[in-house]
C-alpha cells in the first residue's frame, strides 16, 4: 500500500484523507464550492494530497491544530510523522508541508508549557528535517490556502496521478532506540547522545554532569533528561 489506498479514477485537485474528511466536512464543502475537485481516500501519510502538473511537484499537507501539535510532541508521535513525511518526499517526489493551525499562545494557556519547548521542536523540523511549517490562524485561512495552492499547481486535466509507493514500515530495533532518544532531545542531539552513551540504559543512568559532556547538551537540557528518567510518574 502506498500513500493512497485507492487512486481516483477521475481528475481531481486534492485527495483528502478519509479520517480528516469525516472531521472537517466544512473544509471539504468550502473546497468544492470554490471549484476544487475533491476525492476522499485513506492516506497513510498526511491529510491533504495536492495534485500537480508534470512540471510541478505535488504537495502533501499534514494539518495540525496547535493542540494536536502539542499532543504529538507529548507522546513522541511527532518524530514518526516527520519521518513518514520525509520518506514520502524522497520516494514520491513531492513536497511535504506541515500546516500549523491556531495561535501558539493556546498551548501556553491550556498546557502551561514553556513556549521554548514548542519553538525548539519547530526549529528541528524546519532547519534539520527541511520540512516547512506554515502558520494558519484558523480553519478559514487553512481552507483559503488549500484553494489557492491547488489552483497554483495547474489545470485539473493536466495533473499527474500519484505514484503510490510510500508505506509505513515497521521500525527495526535500532530505529526504535533512536525514536525513543528523539523524543527526549530531537533527532540531532539524539544521535549524539547514543553515540556517546551507546545504550538508552546508559543515558537513563547518567548524571547531569555526564550528560553535559555530550556536545549540544547544556545544563538545562541535562537536567530535563535526568528528571525524565528519575521522576516518579503520577496518574492524573
Amino acid at each position: 500500500m502506498g500513500i493512497i489506498a485507492e487512486a481516483p479514477l477521475i481528475p481531481v485537485d486534492i485527495i483528502v484523507d478519509s479520517r480528516e474528511a469525516s472531521k472537517q466536512k466544512e473544509i471539504i464543502e468550502a473546497l468544492r464550492k470554490a471549484g476544487i475537485r475533491v476525492a476522499i481516500s485513506a492516506l497513510s501519510v498526511g491529510d491533504y494530497y495536492l495534485m500537480a502538473c508534470e512540471d510541478k511537484k505535488p504537495i502533501l499537507v499534514e494539518r495540525k491544530s496547535v493542540i494536536d501539535f502539542a499532543n504529538s510532541i507529548r507522546d513522541n508521535r511527532v518524530w514518526e510523522q516527520v519521518k513518514l513525511l520525509k520518506q514520502a518526499e524522497e520516494e514520491e517526489e513531492l513536497k511535504p508541508v506541515i500546516l500549523l493551525e491556531g495561535n501558539l499562545n493556546t498551548i501556553i494557556r491550556f498546557t502551561k508549557w514553556n513556549i521554548t519547548v514548542i519553538l525548539r521542536i519547530i526549529d528541528e523540523i524546519t532547519l534539520n528535517w527541511k520540512i516547512p511549517i506554515i502558520p494558519s490562524p484558523n480553519k478559514e485561512a487553512t481552507t483559503k490556502w488549500l484553494i489557492a495552492k491547488a489552483k497554483a499547481l495547474g489545470e485539473t486535466n493536466k495533473k499527474k496521478p500519484p505514484r503510490l509507493r510510500v508505506k509505513k514500515k515497521p521500525m527495526t530495533i535500532n530505529e526504535r532506540i533512536l525514536y525513543v532518544a528523539e523524543g527526549l532531545v530531537g533527532p540531532t542531539l539524539a544521535r549524539k547522545l547514543l553515540e556517546h552513551f551507546k545504550t538508552l540504559k546508559n543515558v537513563a543512568n547518567a548524571s547531569t554532569l555526564e550528560l553535559m559532556k555530550v556536545e549540544g547538551i547544556g545544563e538545562k537540557r541535562a537536567r530535563e533528561i535526568y528528571m525524565i528518567f528519575n521522576t516518579p510518574w503520577r496518574s492524573k
